[in-house]
C-alpha cells in the first residue's frame, strides 16, 4: 500500500531545492520563489535532515551538489517536470472539453481522420475520439457527441445538418482512369452490402441503365474499404462518392469518372441528440473540420 505522506518530504522542499540545484545559487533560487534567502536555506537543511544525507557542499557564498544532491536533482527535474506537464494537460482539457464521434468505416477512414488528424496537430487541440461501425443500429446505440450518417433524411429524435448530397461514382487511380474506355471491359471491384442502401455495382448498373457493367470482370472484396484500397493501389475501379474521398482526389490518388453519376437522393449529415448538443460541443465539432 503507498502512503506518499510519509514517504516523501513536503512538496514545497522539492520545490526549493530543484530551483537551488538549477541556478547553483540560493539568492537567484530565492528570487526566483520570491522568498528570502534565508527561507531557501532552511528548506534545504530540513529537507538533508528529513533525508538524514547532505545534498549541497557550502563553500562560504559558492555552493556544489553532493553525489546524492546531483542524484535526486536530476530525478526531482523530471518529476516536477512530469507533473507540470499532467497538469497543463488537465488544464487544457477542462477548458475545451473532448470530442467524440461515430460514422461508418468508409466516412470514418477517408473523410473524417484526415480532419481529425488536422485538427489534433494545432497546440491547444481536446482529445477527440472515434468510433466506426457499418451497421445504423450500432451507430445509433453509441454515446457520442455527435455523428456522420447517411440517409434520405436526419433521423427521428435527433438533430443535425447536412454536410452534402450523396452521388456515386467509378473512382480509380489516375493512370487507371486514364486508360478506362467502357466499363464493360474494366475490372470492377466490387463488395458485400451491409445495409440496402449501400450501392454495388450491381445496383449501378440497374440504376444508371449501364448495361455494360454486366460484362466487365468483377472482384469481390468483401469490404467497401477493400474496394479503395484496392483501387487507390491502380488495380480496378470502385465506387465512390467524391465528397467522402475529397481528400483521396484532392492529393490525386484518386480520379472520379464524371461521365457516370449516379444521385441516390440519400444525404449525409452530421447528426446528435435532440438537446443535447452544447455550445462547447458545436465548436469543438466546427474546430474539427465539420461544418454546422
Amino acid at each position: 500500500m503507498k502512503n506518499y505522506r510519509r514517504a516523501l518530504p513536503p512538496l514545497d522542499y522539492l520545490l526549493f531545492f530543484e530551483a537551488v540545484a538549477r541556478h547553483g545559487n540560493f539568492t537567484r533560487a530565492a528570487e526566483e520563489l520570491n522568498v528570502s534567502q534565508a527561507a531557501v536555506s532552511k528548506r534545504i537543511k530540513v529537507l538533508e535532515d528529513w533525508l538524514g544525507m547532505p545534498l549541497i557542499d557550502r563553500h562560504g557564498r559558492r555552493l556544489s551538489l553532493t553525489r546524492n544532491g546531483k542524484v535526486l536533482a536530476t530525478n526531482s527535474g523530471e518529476a516536477l517536470d512530469y507533473l507540470n506537464s499532467c497538469l497543463q494537460q488537465l488544464r487544457r482539457t477542462h477548458g475545451t472539453g473532448r470530442l467524440s464521434l461515430g460514422a461508418n468505416v468508409a466516412v470514418s477512414q477517408y473523410w473524417l481522420t484526415p480532419r481529425i488528424n488536422e485538427y489534433l496537430l494545432g497546440r491547444d487541440a481536446a482529445p477527440v475520439t472515434l468510433t466506426s461501425t457499418d451497421k445504423d443500429a450500432d451507430l445509433f446505440a453509441l454515446e457520442s457527441d455527435a455523428l456522420v450518417f447517411y440517409g434520405p433524411d436526419i433521423p427521428a429524435g435527433w438533430d443535425g445538418a447536412l454536410l452534402f448530397e450523396e452521388t456515386w461514382l467509378p473512382v480509380a487511380a489516375p493512370e487507371v482512369a486514364r486508360r478506362s474506355g467502357d466499363l464493360g471491359s474494366a475490372t470492377l471491384l466490387d463488395f458485400d452490402k451491409l445495409t440496402p442502401k449501400w450501392v454495388n455495382w450491381g445496383d449501378f448498373a440497374t440504376l444508371t441503365g449501364h448495361t455494360e457493367i454486366d460484362q466487365a470482370t468483377k472482384v469481390n472484396l468483401g469490404s467497401y474499404g477493400s474496394t479503395l484500397d484496392t483501387a487507390i493501389r491502380g488495380r480496378g475501379l470502385a465506387l465512390g462518392c467524391p465528397d467522402v474521398l475529397r481528400f483521396e482526389i484532392d492529393a490525386g490518388r484518386l480520379v472520379a469518372l464524371e461521365t457516370y453519376r449516379l444521385a441516390t437522393g440519400r444525404s449525409y449529415f452530421v447528426i446528435w441528440r435532440n438537446g443535447q448538443l452544447t455550445n462547447q460541443i458545436r465548436d469543438l465539432i466546427r474546430d474539427v473540420g465539420i461544418p454546422l
